[in-house]
């Protein structure tokens, strides 16, 4: 189970089919609670409690006063490597910054990624902050926690993919890579970057030439340039949206 806080994105949950289990709220949210639970494919209890618990269960400064509880939404490796048809992928490798984390899944949803994997040093998907900065991808996006990333290079290949890492410093101009070939995208974590041994399973790096001073972009931001990229040589129409 995880939670999720706020009448948005409890409803964008339960519009997407993610099992809700129960609702609690204050008081002056009993409306929003009840429209939550007509939406809810079947009936789930709900619990009014004061503000002073909704102080403590929420994870936020000022609380939105309605708080469910929801199935968790990831897949297995196993179950996610049967689908029949995988084009862009991006995997967050041990990514640990909650913020960051939830930005890179939002990304991936925006740019119509068919999955979203995270390797077993990533920060935890369901953390409330990864939840809120993700803003409801967790229920649009295919996600799998705690991959092998030699799997997965290994399965990739297998599948006719080719598996690039994001690298600030080296690597191909990400302007000069063919992203019309099935791709899987790397990010390192955000410190450190790639792995050494990570380095060792990827068709190449690519990198984002910076035209001013700074060094480079957070991983996030670089994550949302090569998507978007891809997107564009694919010809993508954003009317089409």
């Amino acid at each position: 189970m995880f939670l999720v806080e706020g009448l948005n994105l409890l409803s964008e949950a339960v519009r997407s089919n993610v099992v809700l289990r129960e609702l609690i709220h204050v008081d002056s949210k009993a409306d929003e609670a009840r429209l939550i639970a007509g939406e809810a494919s079947e009936p789930i209890p709900i619990y009014q409690i004061s503000e002073g618990l909704m102080d403590v269960v929420s994870d936020v400064v000022t609380h939105q006063g309605i708080v469910g509880v929801l199935e968790q939404v990831d897949e297995s490796y196993e179950e996610f490597m049967r689908r029949d048809s995988l084009s862009l992928l991006l995997v967050a490798d041990q990514v640990r910054d909650p913020g960051n984390l939830g930005a890179l899944m939002r990304i991936a949803d925006c740019a119509g990624a068919e999955g979203f994997l995270l390797t077993s040093g990533s920060v935890d998907v369901y953390n409330p902050k990864v939840v809120r900065s993700a803003a409801g991808s967790h229920f649009h996006l295919p996600l799998v926690r705690d991959v092998d990333i030699q799997v997965l290079a290994n399965d990739v290949r297998e599948r006719g993919m080719r598996l690039w890492g994001l690298d600030p410093h080296s690597g191909r101009n990400y302007l000069e890579v063919n992203y019309r070939e099935p791709t899987a995208l790397i990010m390192g974590n955000e410190a450190s970057g790639l792995e050494e041994e990570d380095r060792r399973l990827v068709e190449d790096t690519v990198q984002i030439k910076m035209a001013g001073k700074a060094e480079s972009l957070n991983v996030a931001s670089a994550a949302a340039v090569v998507l978007f990229e891809a997107l564009r040589q694919r010809g993508h129409d954003a009317g089409d949206g």
